[in-house]
Formats: C-alpha cells, structure tokens, sequence
C-alpha cells in the first residue's frame, strides 16, 4: 500500500512537470527562451546529447606581432550536454519551471601553421565546460495574454588553471535573460515578441526577438524563433517525427592560455557562434525512452578571441580592435543524436486522479 501512494506521488509530480513542461521544453536553440503552449512533439524531462560538425578549416589574423596569422584543421569539435528539466511552481496564473544544464565541449587541432600558434596550442584537446541553471516563468495577465521570461545563468570555460588554481566564480559567470509579451490565440497558435540579452551571437548583446508557433490538424507544426531560427516538424505516426530546423546558437569561454604569449593575459573569452541547418528524426523507442537523430550543414560565424584583462607590466601592445584574435572557419557536416526520458500519459492518467 505505501509502496503504490508512494508511486502516486512520484507520478503526480512527474504529471505537474508535463503541464509545466508544455512552456519549458526546448524549442530551437540552446538558450531557447520562448514558452510552448500545445506540442504533440515528445516531452523531455532527462537528456543526453552528443553533437558536432566534422572537419573543418580555419584561419586566423592578430594586430599584435607576437601572435600574427596562423591556420589550422579542426579535425573534431564534440560536444556532450545533459540537461534536466523540473517544475517550480504550477498556479494558475504563475508557472515557474527550471533546468540543471552541464556542457562539454572539446577540440582537437593539426597541421597547426605556425606549429606554436598559441591559440590553437591553447585550445587543443580543451575541456570547455559549461555548469549552468535555467529558469523560465510564465505570468497570466488577462483572457489569453501572458508576460514569458527566461534567464540562465552558467560558469563558462575552462575552469582550471594551473597546478592547484582555478578561475573565480565571477570570472566564469556568464548570463542571459529575456522577456516578451505572448498571445495564445487558441489551442493552435501563438506568439510573442519581446527583447533578449545573451550570447547566441557570440558577443553579449541585446535584440528583438519575435516568436510564432502554429499547429496544424495533419501533424505538422511549425516554430519561429526569429532571428534565431526555426524547427518545423511532421508526425508520421504515434511514436515517429521527421523534422527539419536551423538555428543560431553561441557562447562565451573564459579560459587562461599558458606557455605561449596569451599567458600575458590573465584570461581571454573565446567568443563562438554557429548557424546550424539539419533534418532529422525523433522516435519513440518505448513509453519512456526516446531517441532523436540529424544531419545537416554547420557554419561558423563567430570563433573570435578577445581579453578579459591584461597582466599588470605586460609588454603586448593592446590592439585597435575589439579582438585579439580574429579567424575564419570553413563550413562543415553536422550531425547530432540525443537519448532522452519521458513520462506516458496513458501511465500519467492510470495512476494519478
């Protein structure tokens, strides 16, 4: 008997996660803020994704003489994230959902030209870590208008060091924040608009942001996510998807590159951003487990290198621009594919009144 309550309320707890869930789940990018209001896409509560385009060329160029111009293959750029997702706060008029995120991301360099370039010595075979919290609200003001935000908060980089040091919890933060005004307009459509602050850009900066969801009555839906991106998807049956989507996605690393001439700073941000444009699968593998899977074309338009601060008598000349490095990348295949856990609703309306 305590066995089954405690089952129960394990579930209605899972149960008040779907219904939060309908505004928290993902939606295009990986600093998607925008809330859902219906998907007949999986929920995700626990996933697991590995990700990354292959080979690719890049060049780089510096006003400063002792770095100069180098260039090199990025023969592997993986990157691994686990994401967890769990309600706050479920009222009627107030939804507070939230999310655990660790990203892990590597790259390996060759034929580096000159054979000492110290950003791509620096950077190779790096753990770039980002640990990092999101929250997202919902907040009712009248008929079918709501106010949506959404903030996360990340310590970015590398966080050690050397021998025994490692960066300061502020010299890792990073933080992202939105807002916007959204009109559900029926079961089938929605949409908002409002302002973010973040790094999708690669570069802090601040930008409208316009969203328009719309499910249709033969499976499809379509998400914007503008400037960011979109996902439109096809459901073919109970348990299988075929979508397509592009989107914008970046970063900020602080990192401390050691034994070349960046060690004359104490840290450097190494600002990425990528455009992503892929299809795919998403398919059920059972009630609980599911699997989504895409291919596509990734290309950098961002992967500059600027100073946090430099060392107190440090001999470089700072330059004119805004980076100390600035390189180009060529395009490359991407592919991705992500493990993830959902509850069934058949075994949510079994257990739970």
């Amino acid at each position: 008997m305590y066995d089954i309550r405690l089952v129960k309320y394990f579930l209605a707890f899972i149960l008040i996660f779907i219904s939060v869930a309908g505004f928290a789940q993902d939606t295009l990018s990986r600093e998607d803020w925008t809330p859902y209001f219906e998907s007949n896409l999986p929920t995700r509560f626990l996933y697991l994704k590995m990700e990354g385009p292959f080979q690719y060329n890049i060049s780089s160029t510096s006003e400063i003489p002792e770095i100069g111009d180098g260039s090199a293959e990025i023969t592997g750029n993986r990157t691994v994230t686990a994401r967890l997702k769990f309600p706050i706060l479920n009222k009627q008029r107030v939804k507070l959902a939230g999310g655990f995120r660790y990203v892990n991301e590597q790259f390996y360099f060759e034929d580096i030209k000159p054979g000492d370039y110290p950003m791509y010595v620096g950077l190779n075979d790096r753990n770039l870590r980002r640990l990092g919290l999101d929250m997202k609200g919902l907040f009712h003001l009248r008929d079918n208008h709501s106010i949506v935000m959404q903030t996360s908060w990340s310590l970015a980089g590398d966080f050690h060091i050397h021998d025994d040091k490692y960066f300061s919890f502020g010299d890792l933060l990073k933080s992202s924040l939105a807002i916007g005004y959204a009109t559900r307009k029926d079961r089938h459509t929605y949409y908002a608009f409002g302002a973010y602050f973040g790094y999708t850009f690669g570069d802090p900066a601040i930008y409208p942001v316009i969203n328009y969801c719309k499910r249709f009555s033969n499976g499809i839906g379509l998400d914007l996510l503008l400037p960011q991106g979109f996902k439109a998807w096809k459901q073919l049956n109970k348990n299988f998807y075929v979508i397509c989507d592009a989107e914008i996605s970046g970063t900020s690393y602080t990192v401390r590159v050691n034994n070349t001439v960046l060690s004359e700073m104490e840290s450097i941000q190494l600002r990425q951003s990528t455009v992503d444009a892929t299809a795919g699968i998403i398919a059920q593998i059972n009630k609980w487990v599911g699997l989504e899977a895409k291919f596509g074309y990734s290309n950098n338009i961002n992967f500059n290198v600027t100073e946090s601060n430099f060392k107190i008598g440090s001999t470089l000349l700072k330059p004119d621009t805004d980076y100390l490095i600035k390189s180009k990348v060529s395009g490359a295949p991407y592919a991705s594919i992500s493990l993830f856990l959902s509850v069934p609703k058949d075994l949510m309306n079994h257990y739970v009144d």
